[in-house]
């Protein structure tokens, strides 16, 4: 096999990580998820998706990979080895690859119906011709209809890691260009405090959709969400001086009394993440707010930087508390 360029290598301490940092599943639905953004790929970008997918495939449970599989089989520009892998998978798996996917030809097919047995064999006899020849143009036109409603639904079902690790990678996927935000004025920095010090949650809320361009009930989801990092990227993707998130934080989250460690390690994510990855998630709930997003329109993904960055997220996050403390050194804290 071709050796992996340098930056591919190093993700072979990704899948000697410890349980408690096991994020190998999240990491390929949000891989996928950016692969799927483009209806081709370089080589390059290829060898990439599917070196790491076939890898993290083998640590994905039953529904994690049936559902990689429903994604993955309309799809026309889809991995040749990740198809085949997942179509001589259990049946639960391979049923929409055999079912959908254009990327496997009548050989192959005939070859899983001889050696996988009746059930994968029943779904091939069922394939339909004629909707597989339209599946191809149709799904494209659905995956950039969905992305933003789907990116916008794995970041908020996503753990405080898994947050993380998406927030680091909108730097080098630029699956949606970042819309400008308006600068924030001095008199809007005072009427978001102002609410927060006042717990006046409907007025926050209305002066955050306003400052954003946003709808109401996304400004909504942002100041209820229970982690805090939706604030943190609202606050991030207008420059939000630190000490008001601080603030806002502790007066408009209930836990926050209750949690200080948790308001110190959203002030470090503040400062890690960049304004252009924030203005990007930004632009995902505006698109996600919308009745249309046939307009939306997708850049190239920086594969080996997306691996690298991942990677560094991963190995980073394994260490946490001791990340936690330097931290706290730096603020001169005990």
């Amino acid at each position: 096999m071709t050796k992996p360029p340098e930056a591919f290598a190093e993700l072979e301490d990704l899948l000697d990580l410890g349980s408690g940092m096991d994020m190998r599943t999240t990491l390929l639905r949000v891989l996928t998820h950016l692969y799927l953004q483009r209806p081709t790929h370089t080589p390059e970008d290829e060898h990439y998706y599917t070196e790491l997918a076939l890898r993290l495939i083998e640590a994905a449970d039953l529904p994690e990979r049936a559902a990689l599989a429903a994604r993955l089989a309309p799809y026309p520009s889809a991995p040749r080895a990740v198809i085949e892998r997942l179509a001589r998978d259990v049946i639960e798996v391979a049923a929409p690859i055999l079912k959908d996917s254009p990327c496997l030809s009548a050989g192959d097919l005939e070859a899983i119906a001889d050696q996988h047995g009746a059930a994968h064999a029943a779904v091939i006899a069922a394939r339909s011709r004629p909707a597989l020849s339209t599946a191809p143009a149709a799904a494209s036109t659905d995956a950039a209809a969905a992305g933003a409603c789907e990116l916008s639904e794995l970041f908020y079902a996503a753990d405080a890691a898994e947050r993380r690790l998406i927030l680091l990678n909108l730097d080098y996927a630029l699956l949606i260009p970042p819309q400008p935000i308006a600068a924030i004025q001095r008199g809007d920095i005072w009427r978001l405090e102002a609410a927060a010090l006042q717990h006046n949650t409907e007025t926050f809320v209305n002066e955050l959709g306003r400052t954003l361009g946003v709808s109401r009930a996304q400004a909504r989801r942002i100041v209820n969400d229970e982690m805090g990092e939706p604030m943190v990227v609202a606050a991030k993707a207008v420059e939000l001086p630190a000490e008001t998130l601080r603030r806002v934080l502790l007066f408009m989250t209930p836990w926050a009394g209750q949690s200080v460690d948790r308001i110190y390690e959203l002030a470090e994510l503040y400062a890690e993440i960049s304004v252009e990855a924030a203005c990007r998630l930004i632009s995902i709930w505006r698109n996600a707010d919308s009745a249309e997003n046939s307009h939306v329109h997708y850049e190239p993904v920086a594969w080996p930087a997306a691996a690298e960055n991942a990677r560094r997220a991963l190995s980073e996050g394994s260490c946490r508390p001791e990340l936690q403390q330097d931290a706290r050194a730096r603020r001169g804290e005990r």
